[in-house]
């Protein structure tokens, strides 16, 4: 049982190795070719071709011998290129004929649990900003989001009444999300997310705040900048306003659609990644917070809406 146990230990590194990611192209050929090469004259060693270090300088350095450095060479190039072929292949195709067992330690899909904006915090409808907008299970930003054909969305835009919030000294609110279960192991959470009213006179200016909070650890704060990774919902809108954000946390045109105007219109993917000494913290809620931002030449200053959220979960072997 022991034997057993270990020879498939052993299969399932060799198969983690061959099929790393990291291990590909060149690095992949020029490993093979170095461990098919010390191989090989280890093997010599073992087998008694060579009794001493002095023999095998003998040999290599024997000018009548050419062509068996010529035939043993090619030999170990054409096993680096069969390594490498070999690479490629379980690479794409190894988890479709690995063991079942061993085939969660190849690749590990991850597993997304999207989170619907209740009617305690939304207070406005997705199907009343976009034409066709996205619906059922859906992939956008690299994140599964699901919508409803009634989907709720949450707009801190001041027409849209915000039900419940705790009012802020700078005039602000602040709007407690409550999941529906606690939730641990979250790698990353993401939300589909733009701003409106994104006059290019607030450009890199903070214009709210999303904050995970957990049970038993420090909050994870991320504000909300115009222009970094926030930008308008509507690019098709005339204006000056700002239509682009340059943080590499934010996926830009996640979706593109048209605006009940027909203008062009998208939703952006924010992710943010839970840091990894905190995965076995317990996520409670999400506080989404709005700052306002008005000048004397625009009184209604900049705003910003949560059309999804998605929680990735972190799965364990």
């Amino acid at each position: 049982m022991i034997k057993k146990t270990t020879e498939r230990n052993i299969f399932r590194k060799t198969i983690n190795f061959l099929s790393h990611p990291a291990w590909n192209g060149v690095n992949c050929f020029i490993t093979a070719l170095a461990m098919l090469g010390l191989g090989g004259f280890a093997l010599a060693f073992i087998f008694r071709l060579f009794s001493r270090i002095q023999d095998l300088v003998l040999w290599l350095s024997e000018p009548l011998n050419i062509s068996r450095y010529v035939i043993v060479g090619g030999l170990i190039v054409l096993m680096a290129f069969a390594v490498t072929t070999i690479h490629q292949y379980l690479s794409s195709h190894g988890k479709f004929f690995l063991p079942r067992k061993l085939n969660k330690f190849v690749e590990n899909k991850p597993k997304f649990l999207p989170i619907p904006l209740n009617p305690e915090i939304g207070n406005s409808y997705l199907k009343d900003r976009y034409i066709a907008p996205p619906f059922g299970d859906v992939v956008l930003g690299g994140a599964q989001f699901q919508f409803k054909a009634d989907s709720l969305i949450f707009d801190t835009n001041e027409h849209k009444q915000i039900r419940y919030s705790l009012p802020r000294n700078d005039g602000g609110k602040e709007i407690d999300f409550q999941l529906p279960k606690p939730e641990k192991q979250v790698k990353s959470v993401y939300f589909l997310i733009n701003s409106g009213n994104s006059k290019s006179i607030y450009a890199n200016e903070g214009i709210g705040e999303i904050r995970l909070l957990f049970k038993d650890a420090p909050p994870i704060v991320v504000e909300l900048v115009l222009g970094q990774n926030i930008r308008e919902w509507c690019p098709g809108n005339p204006g000056d306003y700002v239509r682009e954000a340059s943080s590499p946390t934010i996926t830009m045109d996640a979706w593109k659609g048209l605006s009940k105007n027909g203008a062009n219109a998208v939703m952006d993917c924010l992710q943010i990644p839970v840091y990894e000494c905190m995965r076995n913290c317990i996520l409670e809620k999400i506080i989404f917070v709005y700052k306002p931002t008005q000048r004397p030449t625009d009184t209604m200053g900049v705003h910003f809406a949560v059309f999804a959220v998605s929680l990735e979960i972190e799965q364990r072997v």
